[in-house]
């Protein structure tokens, strides 16, 4: 049978787009470079990026807001005013606000008809003359604006956002429950006052998170680390102990498991590395050690010791590798396979967790979040966590003390192995 002519639309739109598609990219490019250039040096800002339309978002858009009623099939792709998206990513919800006053300081130029350029730079242009930001059909927020770029002779429509972390997060469980779920109505009420708690949760970890950043600013690090701590335990602790029961079907509690591996990530980690330039925690024993060695008076000072450590910076660095993350694809429940090369005790200690890594839930468990959260390849993962833990419970002992210690480790149950409580235990076997 002969389809309807909607759908000889949606496919000449498609192949228009297909035409363009190197001007639309060039365009986009140029936009980010630029935006970029201005916005990027922020301090709140985390990154500006770019999308295309795709064939399959443009079909369902045309089918869905009916478009094939407004203009020709090859003239569409030059009207959309999102044809081009781009995203200018903060980190709190406040500094969506202070983003937006930036964005109208640079586009200064009144060229009429509610279009601004900066003083600089004609050939983009913002509609700023809509209020912000603007009220969704979901009933949200967001900061939205309507633009304009010219290149290489063409007139191209974009669309610009400003959007926080946990509000881009928000938009994609939005998307991927809604607009690719064909089963399930935005306007279906228990749909609504789903997607509304989650949104609700979301807002509070938002406060938290900038409450708790805003604080560091100006706390001293014992402080710092404890609040980020605790922050940072809380929210994995939520979100790993529903990816466990989605996974599972078993509601667990791995709260002891996520403070661990906070205490990873705040001392050891490859976030800590990148800004210090070693583990957090080898530095302040290097300090601390030097101080005693060259001070009998020392232990009065080494609280005077000026360490230099963000953990705001941490702590945004963390949040942005959480935010492209596919939970979905974390493997909990299932065995992990592992190629590690450790020498001397560092390799007795692996054997212990290696022991039981696929025996015992709560150890794999461990560290499948432990992998999902670090960054790099799962065996040298696991082989820096092996001489983090070893450094730790060995420090300063004798060879007696650490056989003592190594052969205590062994006698523990598989779950008892990651836990701070352990460590503890561990670091104060002396004689």
């Amino acid at each position: 049978m002969e389809k309807i002519d909607v759908f000889d639309y949606i496919e000449r739109a498609a192949s228009a787009l297909d035409a363009n598609l190197v001007g639309f990219s060039h365009a986009a490019d140029k936009l980010t470079e630029f935006l970029t250039h201005k916005l990027g040096g922020i301090d709140v800002t985390i990154g500006v990026t770019s999308r295309i339309k795709t064939r399959e978002s443009l079909k369902e858009k045309i089918l869905r807001n009916n478009l094939y009623r407004s203009t020709s099939a090859d003239k569409l792709v030059f009207e959309m005013h999102d044809i081009i998206g781009i995203r200018i990513e903060c980190r709190f919800f406040k500094d969506e606000e202070f983003l937006y006053r930036k964005i109208r300081e640079l586009f200064c130029v009144d060229l009429g008809d509610g279009m601004f350029c900066p003083a600089d730079k004609k050939t983009v242009r913002l509609k700023l003359d809509t209020p912000q930001p603007e009220r969704q059909k979901n009933g949200y927020s967001i900061y939205r604006i309507d633009g304009k770029i010219t290149y290489a002779g063409e007139n191209y429509n974009f669309e610009l956002q400003i959007k926080s972390l946990v509000n881009s997060f928000w938009s994609e469980i939005e998307h991927k429950l809604i607009y690719k779920n064909n089963r399930l109505s935005q306007f279906d009420s228990l749909v609504k006052e789903m997607l509304d708690s989650t949104h609700e949760s979301l807002s509070g970890i938002d406060h938290q998170l900038s409450l708790i950043f805003d604080r560091m600013a100006g706390s001293v690090i014992d402080n710092q680390q404890e609040q980020l701590k605790g922050m940072v335990a809380l929210g994995l602790n939520e979100m790993y102990t529903a990816i466990v029961k989605a996974n599972t079907g078993i509601p667990v509690t791995i709260s002891e498991y996520t403070e661990a591996i906070v205490d990873y990530i705040v001392t050891a980690s490859s976030y800590t590395k990148e800004m210090h330039g070693e583990p957090f925690f080898k530095a302040i024993s290097e300090s601390i050690k030097t101080a005693l060695a060259s001070d009998k008076d020392a232990v009065d000072h080494i609280s005077n010791i000026n360490f230099d450590f963000n953990y705001g910076e941490l702590l945004v660095s963390l949040m942005d590798w959480m935010h492209d993350i596919d939970y979905n694809a974390i493997p909990i429940g299932e065995k992990i396979e592992l190629d590690v090369a450790l020498d001397g005790m560092y390799s007795e200690v692996a054997k212990i967790f290696l022991r039981d890594l696929n025996d015992d839930f709560y150890l794999n468990t461990f560290f499948h979040i432990y992998f999902s959260l670090e960054r790099g390849d799962d065996s040298q993962d696991f082989s820096d966590y092996i001489v983090y833990y070893t450094d730790r419970i060995t420090a300063g002992k004798t060879q007696g003390q650490i056989y003592r210690t190594i052969s205590r480790l062994s006698e523990l149950p598989a779950n008892k192995l990651p836990l701070l409580d352990t460590i503890a235990l561990l670091e104060n076997i002396k004689d």
